[in-house]
């Protein structure tokens, strides 16, 4: 019997996690550093400096231990008390996800019903706005992994802005691979992870808070905000305890990662990181329409990092997906509620942006079909 731990790793082409480079294994590989300290402080502090370049903003960046889904929650909890209404068009499932974690939350939420595979409009968001004039809120899903599709965030802010609510914008499978202007979108909370298009580990959850967003924290009324998960909590830490600028312990060596992996993003530089993924996605897009496959997002809102295709009614989506990992050492991931089983999904993150994979991934496809 072979050892499996002899093969060559398996390359991830999924939506996340990402397989990362070598210069990220290094960092992981260091010992371990305690999470305190004027040494871990000042890394800490330019980690979330560089995070600030990516998120396009000068407001505060901070580094959440957890998931991107607990950044999301922080974000809402920490802006918004029991019973706010709160605007979550359904974009997709992770569109979904923001809706279960506010109606746990206890806020009042108020869905837009978006045609299938389509991004939001403009004009959606203003006629639910209309329609809820108390809204104090919108949570935007800025890419939906789910089915591989960009909302038009820049402008659905401006909307939300116009009409004085805040705009808390899920960038989780977007920051590092798109463009985040937070600032200049009008963005009041933004929340990203690292193991996505930043190519880091899986463990932290980036996040960004405006001086509105913070005049919304600190308006005096008890929000729906625990201890761990509030905004509050952790700008205390950060102006308290400057040699302990988080209120727990932090994953110090996933922040070693991350901290590797931006060094390489910010060297290479933003606009060709964001290019790098834009042709990835380009190759795999136009290779898999000349193989025959169908895609389900139409170009105009396709994302760069995630692409959701059309399994065709011979082929048996779990065989292929099992065939690749096993003879080729190449995960990519299957689709979600109406495409479970009729469909699949490439991500264009971390190595799987390397048109070097995105070729072995082609040729591997090509002689799939051609068995």
């Amino acid at each position: 019997m072979s050892n499996p731990l002899s093969r060559e790793p398996t390359v991830l082409l999924t939506p996340g996690p990402v397989s990362v480079d070598a210069a990220v294994l290094d960092a992981l590989a260091r010992p371990v550093r305690p999470h305190y300290g004027a040494s871990w402080a000042q890394r800490y502090g330019s980690v979330c400096q560089s995070l600030a370049e990516v998120f396009g903003t000068r407001e505060d960046v901070m580094l959440v231990f957890g998931p991107g889904t607990a950044a999301l929650e922080m974000a809402m909890a920490s802006a918004l008390a029991p019973d706010d209404e709160i605007i979550i068009p359904d974009t997709g499932r992770f569109a979904r996800r923001l809706t279960a974690v506010a109606k746990a939350i206890g806020l009042d939420v108020h869905t837009i019903d978006v045609a299938l595979h389509q991004p939001l409009s403009r004009a959606e968001l203003q006629d639910a706005l209309e329609r809820h004039p108390g809204t104090r809120a919108v949570a935007l899903v800025h890419h939906e992994t789910g089915l591989g599709l960009m909302n038009p965030i820049e402008e659905l802010c401006r909307v939300t802005r116009d009409a004085g609510a805040l705009t808390i914008v899920d960038a989780v499978s977007s920051l590092g691979g798109v463009e985040v202007a937070m600032d200049n979108w009008g963005i009041d909370i933004c929340a990203g992870v690292a193991n996505k298009c930043l190519g880091a580990p899986i463990g932290v959850a980036p996040l960004a808070v405006s001086e509105r967003a913070w005049k919304a924290v600190d308006d005096g009324r008890a929000k729906c905000a625990g201890w761990y998960l509030n905004l509050a909590t952790w700008r205390e830490a950060s102006t308290t305890r400057p040699l302990h600028p988080h209120p727990t312990t932090m994953a110090t060596s996933v922040i070693e990662g991350l901290s590797a992996a931006l060094d390489r993003l910010l060297e290479e530089g933003i606009s060709a990181t964001f290019k790098r993924h834009a042709d990835a996605s380009a190759r795999v897009r136009s290779g898999l329409r000349e193989l025959g496959f169908e895609l389900v997002v139409d170009d105009s809102a396709a994302s760069p990092l995630t692409t959701a295709v059309y399994a065709p009614a011979e082929m048996n989506v779990a065989d292929y997906m099992n065939w690749l990992e096993q003879e080729h050492g190449l995960l990519i991931a299957g689709a979600f509620d109406e495409l479970a089983t009729k469909a699949f999904r490439v991500g264009h993150m971390g190595v799987a942006s390397e048109m070097s994979v995105v070729e072995r991934y082609l040729a591997a496809t090509q002689a799939y079909r051609e068995r």
